[in-house]
């Protein structure tokens, strides 16, 4: 048993000359809850609805607890909490309980579950698929417009094809482009749609 993993480079700050790395697993695919059903059927006595009835009442159990405010502790797995948002800016003095919202459920696993990956055996390979290219900041300017001859907007889609940039470094080399004003969002905050500035190029 091998877990793949390759190393990516860090977004690049400003005064840092060399980019640092991490390393990230290659995902080979997602085991579904019917899979886990069945493995768990072949190690144990219980059938394949006894094991879906389980995990629809873990299901249950975490929401009510969670919802009630506890965080629940799955001994050898770990613990689960709710997290939550609200907007940076908003005034202390006049929050109102609908101006928080739950952000996500997080999960802190058990030391003993951490332990046991001690001894899976690491191995690289090399993930071109999720590597972006390297190209500077007057290539990407070049690509952009020769991409605006020919078309009037532009979607993050659109960039990755473009500059074959991976959908993360996509979102931020975009941001920039729009903080430098060579691109303006003509669409919404959630579904944004790119044009040029007027004279960016």
């Amino acid at each position: 048993m091998a877990i793949k993993f390759d190393l990516f480079e860090n977004p690049v700050k400003e005064g840092v000359s060399a980019p640092k790395l991490h390393a990230k697993v290659i995902t080979k695919d997602v085991v579904t809850t019917r899979e886990i059903r069945e493995a768990i059927r072949r190690k144990c006595t219980v059938s394949p609805a006894d094991v879906a009835a389980v995990i629809t009442a873990l299901n249950d159990e975490l929401y009510e607890n969670l919802s009630n405010g506890y965080a629940v502790h799955l001994e050898g797995i770990g613990y689960f909490s709710l997290s939550l948002k609200c907007a940076p800016d908003i005034n202390p003095k006049y929050i109102k309980d609908d101006d928080v919202q739950v952000r996500s459920i997080k999960f802190t696993p058990d030391k003993d579950l951490i332990d046991r990956f001690q001894s899976v055996y690491l191995e690289r390979k090399v993930d071109e698929a999720h590597h972006s290219t390297k190209l500077d900041e007057e290539e990407v300017k070049q690509k952009l417009a020769e991409y605006f001859k020919a078309h009037s907007f532009l979607q993050r889609r659109d960039f990755e094809r473009l500059t074959g940039f991976n959908s993360s470094k996509s979102t931020r080399v975009i941001r920039e482009l729009v903080k430098e004003g060579v691109l303006k969002n003509a669409g919404t905050k959630y579904q944004p749609v790119y044009v040029v500035e007027i004279k960016s190029f």
